[in-house]
């Protein structure tokens, strides 16, 4: 006979409620929860045991990391609740340290070869000793790493500080966190003397990692998966519909949010009425005002495009002016890119595409580029989706569908779901047929 051990975890944030209601109705263990959550899962989740896994609040909120020796396996389940998830991952990553190698110094830090990635340092001193990964920037799709290297067993945890210190049995430079157990307390300072041999080693090169971390995920819910998770919230709150869509554009709209389902069970035939004429004059953007557009990547490179101004705006159509500042070639278009030109990009808030048109100084349309990705999402401030990688471009009178071959490697590394791989698909094919019928 053998005995499965039950996953544990903890979640905080905008997904909590949802995520655990998902995981303990799927087997797994929750632990540590906040007294809120332990009320709403009827007890659920008040231990005190270390969890397997963390799940926590991406920086911009669009989506959860998940941390852990467990955390693909809690990933993997989330994604096939969801569908609409596109998830980097990231193995033995998180808390992971390297001697490292360095490439390049920038003006507020350091670039440096960390085995098959790059990591950035944020100093403006010159010496790098060993360094600990904390966490993924995905504006520079690059490993985010402190030299304030910390090593954990059990209670024990210690620190190395790079300054001049002795606390023994430590090397030179590190210092107690936090003492336990004589055992737990000789196993972190093996460790940190460990590391400090492996530093000076000439035996291991720069860039090698000499501590694996634990397994890093990023989940980036489309607006699709957040409608799910509002489902299954309900479960054990009360909760509006577009209630995380609304809580992902960001901490001013959880008033909104609060009040809406403190005041639901009075005005439920009205809410979704006050609610869609709410969200359309105080949360989408109107006409005049400026845009940022934020083109998120499946496999961890965000981009976010040159700003535009709202031509128009209602409940289901966006329409952003952006002028173009730079000289150069429109990507699939085929044509030459002028200071001057503009472009006009119409978002449809519930379709999965948008279609950019070009055009001239002088008015003249140079082509269009159809992008295909998640519904967009739409705030004060910006319009955000996850991009599927396939586009389909009407240039020269030609259409034509491209970087397919970008898709197919999208949905062969695991950074999107059959799902949106299908939905991604035949969005590209219809737009191919309907770009095609349009009269010149």
């Amino acid at each position: 006979m053998f005995y499965v051990s039950i996953v544990k975890f903890t979640v905080s944030g905008i997904y909590s409620s949802a995520l655990s209601k998902m995981l303990l109705d799927r087997g797994y263990q929750p632990t540590k929860l906040s007294n809120t959550l332990v009320e709403r899962l009827g007890g659920e989740g008040a231990g005190k045991d270390e969890p397997d896994v963390v799940i926590k609040d991406m920086s911009r909120w669009q989506g959860v990391i998940v941390i852990g020796d467990q955390a693909k396996t809690v990933a993997d389940t989330i994604v096939q609740e969801l569908g609409t998830v596109a998830q980097f991952y990231l193995p033995k990553a998180y808390g992971a340290v390297f001697k490292p190698s360095i490439v390049e110094r920038i003006r507020n830090g350091i670039i440096l070869e960390l085995e098959d990635r790059r990591g950035l340092l944020k100093t403006r001193g010159d010496d790098v000793g060993l360094v600990q990964v904390t966490g993924y920037a995905r504006s520079v799709s690059k490993l985010l790493v402190t030299p304030a290297v910390r090593i954990r067993f059990g209670g024990a945890e210690a620190e190395r500080t790079g300054r001049l210190i002795e606390d023994p049995p430590l090397p030179s430079g590190w210092r107690w966190r936090r003492r336990a157990s004589d055992e737990e307390n000789t196993q972190v300072a093996s460790k940190a003397n460990d590391l400090e041999e492996m530093l000076t080693s000439p035996e291991i090169p720069d860039g090698r990692c000499v501590l694996p971390g634990k397994d890093y995920v990023e989940l980036v819910f489309g607006l699709e998966a957040k409608e799910l998770l509002d489902a299954w919230r309900s479960k054990i709150t009360p909760t509006i519909r577009g209630h995380h869509y609304l809580k992902s554009l960001g901490p001013e709209y959880s008033a909104l949010v609060y009040f809406a389902e403190a005041v639901r069970d009075h005005i439920q035939d009205k809410l979704d009425e006050y609610l869609k004429d709410t969200v359309v004059k105080g949360v989408y953007p109107r006409s005049g005002e400026e845009v940022k557009i934020f083109h998120m990547k499946p496999d961890g490179n965000d981009v976010e495009l040159s700003s535009g101004y709202v031509l128009h705006s209602d409940e289901d159509t966006i329409i952003v002016k952006r002028p173009i500042k730079s000289r150069g070639e429109y990507d699939g278009i085929e044509a030459e890119r002028r200071i001057g030109d503009y472009a006009i990009t119409e978002f449809k808030l519930n379709e999965w595409y948008y279609v950019t048109t070009y055009f001239r100084r002088d008015g003249a349309e140079i082509g269009k580029y159809a992008n295909i990705c998640t519904p967009p999402e739409a705030s004060k401030v910006f319009i955000r989706y996850i991009d599927l990688f396939v586009d389909v471009v009407k240039s020269h009178g030609e259409v034509k569908m491209v970087d397919r071959e970008q898709l197919e490697e999208a949905i062969h590394k695991g950074y999107i779901t059959q799902t949106m791989y299908k939905r991604a698909v035949d969005t590209a094919e219809k737009l191919v047929r309907e770009l095609k019928s349009e009269k010149e």
